[in-house]
């Protein structure tokens, strides 16, 4: 009788932890599933079309923005002396318009003596939400005394925003600004 209780009480503990995996495993594929089928592109994407678009260069700034209801991404990059700005369909990934002009002299060219292997704008915004929770609403690149510093700004609640301040070649945060 007692090897019968053991072997019951074995077999429903088994079936639970069988049907608990199962559950979590089933949650896991659900939160994914909605992940991809999310409508619109993200950051990252902008970032690959603009820089396609262009060949190459650095990403100055790249934001989210809402105009007359539509969804999309405005990027600034400079390369070879020139200023390329995109606005991108969040929803298409589609370029909705494209300019470009020569930097002059006296305007600064950030962006273009940033060495080779600094952060890309994806994995300064990487760093930044590993320090703040919330949705990223703008990236900015600056140079302040010769070190390039990404400026992203989160989104962390109903009307909080977060700036946290990304070393663009070493990845160290160099301030975390908690807006109210």
């Amino acid at each position: 009788m007692k090897r019968m209780n053991l072997v019951l009480t074995g077999a429903v503990l088994i079936s639970g932890l069988v049907l608990g995996g199962y559950a979590l495993s089933n949650d896991a594929a659900l939160a994914n599933e909605k992940a991809e089928n999310q409508s619109g592109i993200t950051y990252k994407e902008a970032e690959e079309i603009a820089i396609r678009e262009t060949g190459g260069g650095h990403i100055l700034q790249l934001e989210r923005d809402r105009d007359d209801g539509e969804d999309h991404y405005e990027v600034e990059i400079h390369k070879d002396g020139q200023e390329y700005e995109f606005d991108i369909a969040a929803d298409s990934g589609e370029v909705k318009q494209r300019k470009s002009e020569r930097i002059d002299d006296e305007d600064d060219d950030e962006g273009s003596k940033l060495p080779d292997d600094a952060l890309s704008t994806d994995e300064a915004i990487k760093r930044a939400l590993e320090e703040v929770d919330g949705t990223v609403t703008d990236v900015e690149l600056d140079e302040e005394d010769g070190q390039y510093v990404y400026e992203i700004e989160i989104e962390t609640g109903k009307n909080d925003e977060t700036t946290v301040d990304i070393d663009a070649v070493s990845g160290a945060v160099l301030k975390v600004d908690m807006d109210d």
